[in-house]
């Protein structure tokens, strides 16, 4: 109805020539990268006056010859982590505690939180989760248990049919070690949630293996973040896609789609994280063995 009145208003207003299509022009293209002294200058007058907003800034850069749009100085701050008024006002209370030596309890806390995981090789750190797949017609319940190692992102999954201890043992020392010892690693240490699936036979498994088993918090899940992560690919970009494109009768046929995708994962699949620096995490984590192989050959 509305678009009805829409045109009618149009047709009185300007008779048969107003029910014409409208000319759209093209749209003006993407403005010139912003410079490195207006770069420079956003930055200044945000950490100068840290609760402005990007409006405000853009404001004041005018008055000084430098003309940018509030959307640019917002896109600015944000892509340096310094989008948000409380990211701003850390970053003088940090400059301060280095120079005047102020150095708050609020600034330590936020300190500590930006901390990451820091592992130096392969096998000093492994996080394991499991998620629900779901209930498939003349399959079951199935589920998968998920670990990437910490080091260099590689990735091992396997789909199960039950959340148990037993079958998370069994992914211990069935997949897990015998990977990193014929990449020549040593699995020092493993991170789990407090679910029952890593208790009982798992922890058993981990004391025979002298392996160390390291928990979260209650309601703490972003500290196994990197299988989180891990487990949020798999389910985008393969299940959601697997099940729209074929019809899974039988479990195995899961485990082999599910093995495909983690080949292509740590072999092919272009990583930008900080631990894998452009590599693949096969080129990281099989380094050792294949450095090995070459030396001897």
């Amino acid at each position: 109805r509305t678009v009805f009145y829409r045109w009618k208003k149009r047709l009185r207003a300007y008779g048969a020539d107003g029910l014409h299509p409208k000319r759209t022009s093209a749209r003006p293209g993407r403005p010139p990268r912003l410079g490195l002294g207006e770069e420079r200058a956003i930055v200044a007058t945000a950490l100068a006056w840290p609760t402005w907003g990007p409006k405000r800034v853009s404001l004041q850069l005018a008055r000084q010859g430098i003309q940018v749009s509030p959307s640019t100085v917002w896109r600015a701050l944000r892509r340096l982590g310094l989008g948000r008024r409380e990211a701003r006002l850390l970053a003088v209370e940090g400059h301060a505690a280095k120079t005047a030596g102020l150095l708050t309890e609020r600034t330590r806390r936020a300190l500590r939180r930006a901390r990451h995981v820091a592992v130096d090789e392969p096998g000093e750190l492994v996080c394991l989760d499991t998620f629900f797949i779901g209930k498939l017609k003349g399959v079951g319940q199935m589920w998968q248990i998920t670990a990437c190692d910490a080091g260099s992102s590689y990735a091992w999954a396997k789909v199960i049919p039950a959340r148990t201890a037993e079958e998370a043992a069994r992914f211990l020392t069935e997949v897990l070690v015998p990977a990193f010892t014929q990449a020549g690693w040593k699995l020092r240490r493993v991170l789990t949630d407090r679910g029952s699936e890593f208790q009982g036979e798992f922890d058993q498994a981990c004391r025979e293996l002298g392996i160390t088993h390291a928990r979260t918090k209650p309601r703490h899940a972003w500290t196994n973040g990197f299988v989180e992560r891990l487990q949020g690919t798999i389910l985008h970009e393969h299940w959601r896609v697997a099940f729209r494109r074929r019809y899974f009768t039988r479990a195995r046929q899961l485990q082999e789609s599910l093995d495909g995708f983690l080949r292509f994962y740590n072999e092919e699949r272009p990583h930008q994280g900080y631990r894998t620096q452009g590599r693949t995490p096969a080129e990281v984590f099989w380094g050792v063995a294949a450095h090995t192989s070459v030396k001897e050959a």
